[in-house]
Protein backbone atom coordinates (compact mmCIF):
# COMPACT_ATOMS: atom_id res chain seq x y z
CA UNK A 1 0.00 0.00 0.00
CA UNK A 2 1.71 3.56 -1.07
CA UNK A 3 0.63 6.87 -1.61
CA UNK A 4 -0.18 7.39 -5.65
CA UNK A 5 1.85 8.10 -7.85
CA UNK A 6 0.61 11.35 -10.14
CA UNK A 7 0.68 9.53 -13.80
CA UNK A 8 -1.24 6.68 -11.97
CA UNK A 9 -4.04 8.77 -11.04
CA UNK A 10 -5.27 8.37 -14.74
CA UNK A 11 -6.34 4.55 -14.44
CA UNK A 12 -8.27 4.71 -11.41
CA UNK A 13 -11.57 5.64 -12.63
CA UNK A 14 -11.58 2.66 -15.22
CA UNK A 15 -10.67 0.83 -12.07
CA UNK A 16 -14.05 2.04 -9.84
CA UNK A 17 -16.27 1.36 -13.14
CA UNK A 18 -14.96 -2.22 -12.89
CA UNK A 19 -15.13 -2.44 -9.74
CA UNK A 20 -18.79 -1.00 -9.91
CA UNK A 21 -20.13 -3.33 -12.46
CA UNK A 22 -20.29 -6.01 -9.72
CA UNK A 23 -23.40 -4.60 -7.93
CA UNK A 24 -25.70 -5.50 -10.93
CA UNK A 25 -24.76 -9.36 -9.71
CA UNK A 26 -26.47 -8.32 -6.48
CA UNK A 27 -29.52 -6.72 -7.90
CA UNK A 28 -28.40 -2.61 -7.21
CA UNK A 29 -28.35 -1.14 -10.17
CA UNK A 30 -27.60 0.70 -12.35
CA UNK A 31 -25.34 2.86 -9.94
CA UNK A 32 -25.37 6.67 -11.13
CA UNK A 33 -22.96 7.57 -13.57
CA UNK A 34 -21.27 9.31 -11.29
CA UNK A 35 -17.14 8.55 -11.47
CA UNK A 36 -14.18 9.92 -10.07
CA UNK A 37 -12.03 12.49 -12.44
CA UNK A 38 -8.63 12.37 -12.40
CA UNK A 39 -8.86 16.73 -11.06
CA UNK A 40 -11.17 15.24 -8.41
CA UNK A 41 -8.24 12.65 -7.81
CA UNK A 42 -5.58 15.39 -7.85
CA UNK A 43 -7.34 17.51 -5.12
CA UNK A 44 -8.48 14.59 -2.64
CA UNK A 45 -7.19 14.78 0.79
CA UNK A 46 -5.45 11.38 -0.31
CA UNK A 47 -4.89 8.43 -3.05
CA UNK A 48 -3.49 5.10 -1.89
CA UNK A 49 -3.01 2.73 -4.30
CA UNK A 50 -2.41 -1.06 -3.86
CA UNK A 51 -0.37 -3.18 -6.76
CA UNK A 52 2.01 -2.44 -9.20
CA UNK A 53 0.40 -1.54 -11.54
CA UNK A 54 -2.40 -0.69 -9.83
CA UNK A 55 -5.32 -2.80 -9.30
CA UNK A 56 -6.93 -0.98 -6.55
CA UNK A 57 -6.97 3.03 -4.96
CA UNK A 58 -8.77 4.50 -2.08
CA UNK A 59 -9.81 7.73 -2.10
CA UNK A 60 -9.67 9.71 1.05
CA UNK A 61 -11.59 13.31 2.14
CA UNK A 62 -12.02 15.35 5.13
CA UNK A 63 -15.80 15.55 6.15
CA UNK A 64 -16.60 17.79 9.46
CA UNK A 65 -13.17 17.41 10.61
CA UNK A 66 -12.72 13.57 10.25
CA UNK A 67 -11.08 11.44 7.62
CA UNK A 68 -13.42 9.93 5.36
CA UNK A 69 -13.02 6.72 2.95
CA UNK A 70 -14.87 8.49 -0.12
CA UNK A 71 -14.03 5.39 -2.88
CA UNK A 72 -12.51 2.09 -2.24
CA UNK A 73 -12.35 0.11 -5.79
CA UNK A 74 -10.32 -2.72 -6.30
CA UNK A 75 -10.74 -4.47 -10.12
CA UNK A 76 -12.47 -7.45 -10.26
CA UNK A 77 -9.38 -9.54 -11.69
CA UNK A 78 -7.81 -8.71 -8.19
CA UNK A 79 -10.75 -9.46 -6.19
CA UNK A 80 -10.81 -11.92 -2.90
CA UNK A 81 -6.94 -11.95 -2.96
CA UNK A 82 -7.21 -9.41 0.33
CA UNK A 83 -6.22 -6.08 -1.89
CA UNK A 84 -9.58 -4.16 -0.21
CA UNK A 85 -8.98 -4.98 3.38
CA UNK A 86 -4.91 -4.16 3.14
CA UNK A 87 -6.52 -0.46 1.37
CA UNK A 88 -9.10 -0.29 4.56
CA UNK A 89 -5.78 -0.43 7.33
CA UNK A 90 -3.75 1.61 5.04
CA UNK A 91 -6.41 3.91 5.48
CA UNK A 92 -6.81 4.24 9.02
CA UNK A 93 -2.95 4.35 8.94
CA UNK A 94 -3.60 7.36 7.15
CA UNK A 95 -6.45 8.78 9.03
CA UNK A 96 -4.11 8.37 12.48
CA UNK A 97 -0.94 9.72 11.39
CA UNK A 98 -2.77 12.63 9.72
CA UNK A 99 -4.10 13.60 13.55
CA UNK A 100 -7.58 12.41 13.08
CA UNK A 101 -9.78 10.43 15.36
CA UNK A 102 -12.06 8.64 13.19
CA UNK A 103 -12.40 7.42 9.90
CA UNK A 104 -15.79 7.38 8.28
CA UNK A 105 -18.04 6.21 5.33
CA UNK A 106 -21.18 5.54 3.87
CA UNK A 107 -22.12 2.08 2.06
CA UNK A 108 -24.77 -0.11 1.35
CA UNK A 109 -26.20 -2.20 4.41
CA UNK A 110 -26.88 -5.29 2.34
CA UNK A 111 -23.86 -5.85 -0.14
CA UNK A 112 -21.38 -8.60 1.48
CA UNK A 113 -18.20 -6.29 -0.12
CA UNK A 114 -19.68 -3.40 1.92
CA UNK A 115 -21.39 -3.22 5.48
CA UNK A 116 -20.34 -6.25 6.69
CA UNK A 117 -16.92 -6.42 5.27
CA UNK A 118 -16.14 -3.00 7.08
CA UNK A 119 -17.72 -4.77 10.12
CA UNK A 120 -15.27 -6.89 10.28
CA UNK A 121 -12.30 -4.61 9.96
CA UNK A 122 -13.63 -2.51 13.08
CA UNK A 123 -16.29 -0.18 11.53
CA UNK A 124 -19.86 0.62 13.52
CA UNK A 125 -23.14 1.82 11.98
CA UNK A 126 -23.53 5.75 13.33
CA UNK A 127 -26.96 7.03 14.15
CA UNK A 128 -26.21 10.33 14.95
CA UNK A 129 -24.85 12.43 12.00
CA UNK A 130 -23.09 15.79 12.33
CA UNK A 131 -23.79 18.92 9.53
CA UNK A 132 -21.22 16.77 7.26
CA UNK A 133 -22.25 13.83 7.19
CA UNK A 134 -25.63 15.01 7.41
CA UNK A 135 -24.94 16.94 3.84
CA UNK A 136 -23.55 13.76 2.54
CA UNK A 137 -26.20 11.93 2.72
CA UNK A 138 -28.53 14.52 0.81
CA UNK A 139 -26.01 14.35 -1.62
CA UNK A 140 -26.08 10.39 -1.90
CA UNK A 141 -30.22 10.45 -1.69
CA UNK A 142 -29.51 12.97 -4.58
CA UNK A 143 -27.84 11.01 -6.84
CA UNK A 144 -30.19 8.32 -6.29
CA UNK A 145 -27.89 5.85 -4.52
CA UNK A 146 -30.94 5.37 -1.73
CA UNK A 147 -33.35 4.32 -4.41
CA UNK A 148 -30.95 1.17 -5.27
CA UNK A 149 -30.23 0.07 -1.63
CA UNK A 150 -30.60 0.39 2.14
CA UNK A 151 -27.72 3.11 2.95
CA UNK A 152 -25.46 3.80 6.26
CA UNK A 153 -22.59 5.68 7.62
CA UNK A 154 -20.02 3.98 9.58
CA UNK A 155 -17.26 4.90 11.32
CA UNK A 156 -13.81 3.90 12.75
CA UNK A 157 -12.00 4.95 15.70
CA UNK A 158 -8.17 5.50 14.66
CA UNK A 159 -6.97 8.31 17.26
CA UNK A 160 -4.72 8.14 20.47
CA UNK A 161 -8.01 8.15 22.38
CA UNK A 162 -9.21 4.86 20.66
CA UNK A 163 -6.12 3.02 21.25
CA UNK A 164 -6.14 4.11 24.89
CA UNK A 165 -9.42 2.90 25.30
CA UNK A 166 -8.64 -0.53 23.59
CA UNK A 167 -5.59 -0.89 25.82
CA UNK A 168 -7.39 -0.05 28.99
CA UNK A 169 -9.59 -2.72 28.20
CA UNK A 170 -8.04 -5.37 27.15
CA UNK A 171 -5.00 -4.92 30.56
CA UNK A 172 -8.39 -4.55 32.69
CA UNK A 173 -9.38 -8.12 31.56
CA UNK A 174 -5.78 -9.71 31.75
CA UNK A 175 -4.40 -8.12 35.05
CA UNK A 176 -8.06 -8.44 36.48
CA UNK A 177 -7.30 -7.49 40.49
CA UNK A 178 -3.79 -7.47 40.31
CA UNK A 179 -4.41 -4.06 38.29
CA UNK A 180 -4.47 -1.25 41.03
CA UNK A 181 -4.78 1.71 38.34
CA UNK A 182 -3.72 2.93 34.56
CA UNK A 183 -2.65 6.50 33.74
CA UNK A 184 -1.71 7.93 30.63
CA UNK A 185 1.18 10.54 30.47
CA UNK A 186 3.84 12.20 28.45
CA UNK A 187 2.77 14.59 25.66
CA UNK A 188 -0.57 13.57 24.94
CA UNK A 189 -1.59 14.24 28.55
CA UNK A 190 1.39 16.98 29.17
CA UNK A 191 1.22 19.12 25.75
CA UNK A 192 2.74 19.29 22.13
CA UNK A 193 1.84 15.55 20.75
CA UNK A 194 2.14 14.77 16.98
CA UNK A 195 -0.15 12.08 15.49
CA UNK A 196 2.71 11.27 13.26
CA UNK A 197 5.52 11.02 15.64
CA UNK A 198 4.55 11.10 19.01
CA UNK A 199 4.17 7.92 21.49
CA UNK A 200 1.89 7.38 23.71
CA UNK A 201 3.10 6.71 27.11
CA UNK A 202 1.07 4.56 30.00
CA UNK A 203 1.94 3.50 33.30
CA UNK A 204 -0.02 0.50 35.00
CA UNK A 205 0.52 0.17 38.80
CA UNK A 206 -0.10 -3.40 40.21
CA UNK A 207 -0.45 -5.08 43.35
CA UNK A 208 2.47 -7.64 43.28
CA UNK A 209 5.56 -7.23 41.21
CA UNK A 210 5.61 -8.25 37.16
CA UNK A 211 6.69 -12.09 36.47
CA UNK A 212 6.33 -14.08 34.07
CA UNK A 213 2.82 -15.51 34.54
CA UNK A 214 1.52 -11.82 34.18
CA UNK A 215 3.76 -11.41 30.85
CA UNK A 216 2.10 -13.81 29.33
CA UNK A 217 -1.20 -12.18 30.22
CA UNK A 218 -1.07 -9.16 28.89
CA UNK A 219 1.48 -10.51 25.71
CA UNK A 220 -2.17 -11.24 23.64
CA UNK A 221 -3.51 -7.41 24.97
CA UNK A 222 -0.44 -6.06 23.05
CA UNK A 223 -0.36 -8.26 19.87
CA UNK A 224 -4.01 -7.47 19.31
CA UNK A 225 -3.83 -3.68 19.93
CA UNK A 226 -1.02 -3.83 17.22
CA UNK A 227 -3.19 -5.71 14.69
CA UNK A 228 -6.67 -3.28 15.37
CA UNK A 229 -4.21 0.16 15.56
CA UNK A 230 -1.33 -0.67 12.91
CA UNK A 231 -0.38 2.84 12.95
CA UNK A 232 0.90 3.08 16.52
CA UNK A 233 3.12 -0.01 15.56
CA UNK A 234 6.33 0.79 17.27
CA UNK A 235 4.46 4.00 18.85
CA UNK A 236 3.35 2.39 22.28
CA UNK A 237 5.13 2.47 25.92
CA UNK A 238 3.40 0.66 28.66
CA UNK A 239 5.44 0.44 31.89
CA UNK A 240 3.75 -2.06 34.45
CA UNK A 241 5.16 -1.26 38.25
CA UNK A 242 4.38 -2.58 41.98
CA UNK A 243 2.98 0.01 44.27
CA UNK A 244 5.38 -1.36 46.63
CA UNK A 245 8.34 -0.66 44.21
CA UNK A 246 6.88 3.00 44.16
CA UNK A 247 6.93 3.20 47.59
CA UNK A 248 10.26 1.79 48.30
CA UNK A 249 12.11 4.36 45.99
CA UNK A 250 9.70 7.10 47.13
CA UNK A 251 11.72 7.17 50.64
CA UNK A 252 14.98 7.08 48.58
CA UNK A 253 15.42 3.04 49.31
CA UNK A 254 16.96 0.53 46.80
CA UNK A 255 15.27 -2.44 44.66
CA UNK A 256 15.45 -6.03 45.99
CA UNK A 257 16.21 -8.76 43.62
CA UNK A 258 11.99 -9.55 43.35
CA UNK A 259 11.72 -5.61 42.71
CA UNK A 260 11.34 -5.84 38.48
CA UNK A 261 8.90 -3.83 36.54
CA UNK A 262 7.64 -4.48 32.94
CA UNK A 263 7.66 -2.56 29.82
CA UNK A 264 7.09 -2.27 26.25
CA UNK A 265 8.10 0.72 24.28
CA UNK A 266 9.43 1.67 20.88
CA UNK A 267 11.97 -0.77 20.02
CA UNK A 268 11.28 -2.89 23.00
CA UNK A 269 9.42 -6.25 22.43
CA UNK A 270 7.56 -7.07 25.78
CA UNK A 271 9.98 -8.15 28.45
CA UNK A 272 10.99 -7.71 32.61
CA UNK A 273 13.69 -5.74 33.57
CA UNK A 274 14.68 -4.15 36.86
CA UNK A 275 13.57 -1.50 38.74
CA UNK A 276 15.90 1.44 38.55
CA UNK A 277 16.24 4.99 40.34
CA UNK A 278 15.64 6.33 37.02
CA UNK A 279 12.13 5.27 36.88
CA UNK A 280 11.55 7.60 40.04
CA UNK A 281 11.24 10.74 37.45
CA UNK A 282 8.40 9.16 35.16
CA UNK A 283 6.55 7.90 38.61
CA UNK A 284 6.84 11.29 39.78
CA UNK A 285 5.59 13.23 37.04
CA UNK A 286 2.47 10.46 36.65
CA UNK A 287 1.32 10.97 40.28
CA UNK A 288 1.55 14.92 39.78
CA UNK A 289 -0.33 15.47 36.13
CA UNK A 290 -1.24 11.43 34.96
CA UNK A 291 -4.68 11.32 33.46
CA UNK A 292 -6.52 8.27 34.76
CA UNK A 293 -7.73 5.50 32.65
CA UNK A 294 -8.52 2.92 35.02
CA UNK A 295 -8.90 3.11 39.06
CA UNK A 296 -8.42 6.11 41.26
CA UNK A 297 -6.42 9.38 40.42
CA UNK A 298 -2.75 8.47 40.48
CA UNK A 299 -2.35 11.04 43.53
CA UNK A 300 -4.74 8.46 45.40
CA UNK A 301 -1.91 5.46 44.10
CA UNK A 302 1.21 6.97 44.20
CA UNK A 303 2.68 8.05 46.68
CA UNK A 304 4.31 11.23 47.54
CA UNK A 305 8.30 11.25 46.29
CA UNK A 306 10.71 13.69 48.07
CA UNK A 307 12.47 16.63 46.13
CA UNK A 308 15.71 15.07 46.67
CA UNK A 309 14.74 11.62 45.29
CA UNK A 310 13.29 13.08 42.40
CA UNK A 311 16.11 15.48 41.35
CA UNK A 312 19.13 12.19 42.37
CA UNK A 313 17.39 10.44 40.24
CA UNK A 314 17.02 12.78 37.21
CA UNK A 315 20.50 13.56 37.46
CA UNK A 316 21.27 10.12 37.58
CA UNK A 317 19.19 9.70 34.21
CA UNK A 318 21.15 12.98 32.81
CA UNK A 319 24.95 11.58 33.97
CA UNK A 320 23.46 7.92 31.45
CA UNK A 321 22.67 9.77 28.25
CA UNK A 322 26.00 10.09 26.98
CA UNK A 323 26.23 6.13 27.42
CA UNK A 324 22.54 6.01 25.60
CA UNK A 325 23.42 8.50 22.79
CA UNK A 326 26.08 6.03 21.56
CA UNK A 327 23.61 3.41 20.54
CA UNK A 328 21.10 6.36 18.60
CA UNK A 329 22.35 5.66 15.01
CA UNK A 330 18.71 6.31 13.63
CA UNK A 331 18.39 10.38 12.47
CA UNK A 332 15.01 10.09 14.66
CA UNK A 333 16.99 8.56 17.14
CA UNK A 334 19.34 11.51 17.25
CA UNK A 335 16.20 14.18 17.18
CA UNK A 336 15.06 12.54 20.41
CA UNK A 337 18.00 12.41 22.16
CA UNK A 338 18.67 16.50 21.69
CA UNK A 339 15.14 16.96 22.56
CA UNK A 340 15.56 14.99 25.47
CA UNK A 341 18.23 16.78 26.69
CA UNK A 342 16.55 19.99 26.40
CA UNK A 343 13.88 18.80 28.51
CA UNK A 344 16.41 17.98 31.05
CA UNK A 345 18.54 21.24 30.57
CA UNK A 346 15.01 23.05 30.91
CA UNK A 347 14.07 21.40 34.00
CA UNK A 348 17.59 22.24 35.45
CA UNK A 349 17.44 25.82 34.62
CA UNK A 350 14.10 26.61 35.42
CA UNK A 351 12.32 23.92 37.31
CA UNK A 352 9.85 23.33 34.61
CA UNK A 353 8.88 19.84 33.03
CA UNK A 354 8.21 21.38 29.37
CA UNK A 355 7.21 19.73 26.46
CA UNK A 356 9.76 19.00 23.86
CA UNK A 357 8.42 21.79 21.29
CA UNK A 358 8.36 24.06 24.17
CA UNK A 359 12.10 22.74 25.79
CA UNK A 360 13.28 23.12 22.42
CA UNK A 361 12.30 26.73 21.76
CA UNK A 362 13.51 27.19 25.46
CA UNK A 363 17.25 25.45 24.74
CA UNK A 364 16.79 27.21 21.17
CA UNK A 365 17.52 30.55 22.84
CA UNK A 366 19.38 29.93 26.27
CA UNK A 367 22.07 27.93 24.32
CA UNK A 368 22.28 30.40 21.32
CA UNK A 369 26.01 27.74 19.91
CA UNK A 370 23.64 25.03 19.68
CA UNK A 371 20.77 26.34 18.42
CA UNK A 372 20.68 25.28 14.72
CA UNK A 373 20.70 21.93 15.64
CA UNK A 374 18.28 22.16 18.54
CA UNK A 375 15.77 24.25 15.76
CA UNK A 376 16.96 21.09 13.47
CA UNK A 377 15.99 18.30 16.02
CA UNK A 378 12.78 20.17 17.13
CA UNK A 379 11.67 20.47 13.46
CA UNK A 380 12.54 17.12 12.22
CA UNK A 381 9.73 15.96 15.19
CA UNK A 382 7.18 18.28 14.43
CA UNK A 383 7.20 19.16 10.66
CA UNK A 384 7.44 15.48 8.99
CA UNK A 385 11.38 15.02 9.12
CA UNK A 386 12.91 11.76 7.08
CA UNK A 387 14.58 8.96 7.64
CA UNK A 388 16.63 9.52 5.07
CA UNK A 389 18.18 12.70 6.23
CA UNK A 390 22.28 13.35 7.00
CA UNK A 391 23.52 11.25 9.71
CA UNK A 392 24.58 14.17 12.59
CA UNK A 393 25.72 11.56 15.12
CA UNK A 394 28.65 12.72 16.13
CA UNK A 395 27.02 16.50 16.12
CA UNK A 396 24.27 15.24 18.52
CA UNK A 397 26.65 12.90 20.75
CA UNK A 398 28.94 16.05 21.29
CA UNK A 399 25.63 18.10 22.25
CA UNK A 400 24.74 15.40 24.34
CA UNK A 401 28.34 14.95 26.31
CA UNK A 402 28.41 18.84 27.06
CA UNK A 403 25.04 19.10 27.68
CA UNK A 404 24.67 16.35 30.21
CA UNK A 405 28.14 17.86 31.88
CA UNK A 406 27.13 21.55 32.00
CA UNK A 407 23.43 20.16 33.93
CA UNK A 408 26.05 18.13 36.55
CA UNK A 409 28.41 20.92 36.64
CA UNK A 410 25.66 23.38 37.47
CA UNK A 411 23.58 21.00 39.91
CA UNK A 412 27.08 20.70 42.07
CA UNK A 413 30.42 19.02 42.88
CA UNK A 414 28.02 16.44 44.96
CA UNK A 415 26.58 15.07 41.71
CA UNK A 416 28.87 15.13 39.26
Amino acid sequence: MRAARPHELAVLPTIEAASDELFAEHGIGPLPRVVTTVDELGRAAGVLVAGDPVVGFARLEVVGGESHLEQLSVHPAAARRGVGGALVEAAAEWAALTGHDSLTLCTFADVPWNMPFYLRHGFEVVEDLGPSLHALRASERRIGLDGLGQRVVMRRRVGPEAVLADLTAGLTTALGDHLVGLYAHGSLVYGDFAPARSDLDVLAVVARPPDEAMLAAVAPVHAALVARHPAWRGRIEVETCARSTVEMYATGGHSNVSDRIMRISPGEALHLLPATPHRVVTWAGVRNRGRALAGPPAVDVLPAIGRDVVRAAFLAHVRDWPLWVEDMRTVGGQAYSVLSLCRAWCLSDSGEQLSKRAAADRAAEGLPRDAPLVTWARDWWYAGGGDDEPDRHAEVQDFVRRTSLKILHDAGPATG
